[in-house]
């Protein structure tokens, strides 16, 4: 049975209901207005025959399409919606679909207000609100029996490459074993160089493009036996650049580790991931315009360490993050609002030295509270709730307790709406991710087992 998912956007309009007993979604087609998404339609695939079902009103200016390939499907859909100027509710600004198979559309409309996304197993069925606009969208997803990356025979898939349409295009190829050292150049308003050390049967071979400036590079590096299973690739049009040209780059491997963003994240987000990559292909000039990669499954190594993963709990809104994987955790960081938590840090250990953690969400004027942990001890459990917030359009964590292996925090926030606990019996927790924006929506752990 397919799992309903809320529709995101305004309230107004009338309700419509396209339901998830569809086996999938072929093609989608959405038509524009002045100031937002006026008209959906979809074809959905049922017992090998297409069932279209459309909401809101076509204008004269017709609809785009975003048609998918045989054996691909939709895994999430990017949602902007705002009040517009003489409309007393919200509507749909922009929608974005990606695929399963890392084709990811064009943004469909202007991507501006609030952003959510709809995602979490394969897409198939919509529903939401309209009248002759479209206010809302949700979804209907189930858990996919295809393999985590599209079967490939004979060689790796070649994922399209994401950003702008300027400089020269380039292709490393896919036939390298791993990729085991980035080096991102930056310059005034983006990624200008890059270069990847590949690995070929036990040797190093570099390759690089764009044009290093005189502030040199920074350098991620994997561990043995680690490799990427992503890049989130941001990217805008900047003054004075006829095209398109990537603004930052964030680099996410099999063990749970996380770059650093490598520039300004701006502008519109990409993500190229499902696999193992073992290659690049883009385009450049003396800036980086686009990134694509090649990814293939390890048949050594599982994809993901999903066995000590605990699926994260709370509201679907904000950007995600992840902290990677630790040796532990020394000290949370914990900033609340008026009605839920606002702000989430976490400094951890990691082969005997302190990691300062990122942040998360906004402080407010109201500070952070701090949870330091002594020597041999460990975060075993998080006890949070999260709850529906007034004005605020996903639920968002309320309130947060830590326990540990000698004692129990006090609750950073209000207890009450749903409950939740984060925690793997006899694991200790070395790693957050989650979701967060103006507030933290959503909050999962890594865990590791507990040394005797």
């Amino acid at each position: 049975m397919a799992q309903k998912l809320e529709a995101q956007g305004g309230r107004g309009g009338e309700e419509w209901d396209d339901g998830g007993a569809y086996e999938n979604v072929k093609k989608v087609y959405v038509g524009q207005g002045d100031s937002g998404v006026v008209y959906i339609k979809f074809d959905y695939e049922k017992d090998g025959k297409i069932v279209s079902r459309e909401h809101g009103k076509m204008t004269l200016l017709g609809t785009e399409e975003f048609e998918l390939d045989p054996e691909d499907y939709i895994i999430s859909v990017k949602v902007y919606y705002e009040k517009i100027f003489g409309s007393p509710i919200e509507i749909i600004t922009a929608l974005i679909f990606k695929t399963f198979k890392g084709k990811t559309s064009q943004p469909f409309g202007l991507t501006s207000g609030q952003e959510a996304e709809l995602g979490g197993g394969k897409i198939v069925g919509f529903h939401g609100t309209s009248s002759d606009l479209i206010h809302s969208l949700g979804a209907y997803i189930t858990q996919s029996t295809t393999p985590v990356t599209p079967p490939v025979s004979g060689g790796p898939t070649k994922l399209e490459a994401q950003g702008g349409r300027g400089g020269e295009i380039w292709d490393d190829g896919g036939a390298y074993d791993n990729v085991k050292k980035v080096y991102v150049g930056q310059g005034d308003s983006g990624v200008v160089y890059v270069k990847f050390d590949y690995e070929k049967d036990g040797k190093i071979v570099s390759v690089e493009h764009g044009k290093m400036t005189l502030l040199g590079t920074e350098g991620f590096e994997l561990d043995p036996e680690d490799y990427i299973t992503s890049v989130k690739v941001y990217y805008e049009k900047i003054f004075g650049s006829p095209a398109e040209i990537v603004t930052a780059l964030v680099f996410k491997t099999f063990k749970g580790k996380t770059s650093q963003p490598f520039g300004l994240t701006s502008g519109q987000e990409a993500e190229l991931g499902g696999g193992k990559i073992v290659g690049f292909h883009g385009s450049s000039s003396d800036a980086i315009h686009s990134l694509g990669a090649y990814i293939v499954s390890s048949s050594s190594t599982p994809l993901t360490p999903s066995s000590n993963i605990v699926p994260a709990q709370g509201g679907d809104g904000g950007v995600s993050w992840d902290d990677g994987v630790h040796d532990g955790v020394k000290k949370i960081y914990v900033g609340q609002g008026d009605s839920c938590v606002t702000y989430f840090k976490v400094d951890y250990e990691k082969a005997s030295k302190l990691v300062l953690g990122s942040d998360h969400g906004k402080m407010s004027l109201l500070g952070a509270e701090e949870f330091e942990l002594g020597p041999d001890e460990y975060v075993t459990a998080v006890i949070g709730y999260y709850d529906k917030i007034f004005g605020v359009d996903a639920p968002a964590i309320v309130s947060l307790k830590f326990k540990t292996n000698k004692r129990t925090s006090i609750p950073y926030g209000l207890e009450g709406g749903t409950e939740f606990v984060l925690e793997k019996k006899d694991h200790k927790i070395v790693g957050f991710y989650g979701q967060a924006g103006e507030y933290l929506y959503k909050l999962g752990v890594n865990a590791a087992p507990i040394a005797n």
